[in-house]
């Protein structure tokens, strides 16, 4: 769990939620984070989640992370899925 507050999907209003949406009509092709959001545990908070009580920088940092991960690159989305995978269990990340 985060030291900064967060604001979960199923809280949000307003600007926030309409911020959600636009994440996760994103990112809703992707069977990881649909496999994700249904474990028992619900979604893990991701990092742009931490930006939550400022739905803009939310959405910028979702969208950088978006780029980095599926944009354009000489690396493969796998091999920078690997380089994320092997991080977060470097640091023992649930994400």
């Amino acid at each position: 769990m985060p030291w900064i507050r967060v604001i979960p999907e199923k809280e949000a209003t307003a600007e926030l939620k309409e911020v959600y949406a636009k994440i996760r009509a994103q990112r809703q092709g992707e069977q990881i984070n649909r496999d994700r959001d249904a474990g028992s545990g619900g979604p893990p908070v991701s990092p742009p989640m931490l930006h939550s009580l400022n739905p803009k920088a939310m959405w910028h940092t979702a969208e950088l992370m978006w780029e980095i991960m599926r944009g354009e690159s000489r690396l493969t989305t796998a091999q920078r899925e690997l380089i994320a995978t092997v991080t977060a269990a470097t640091l023992h990340c649930r994400f």
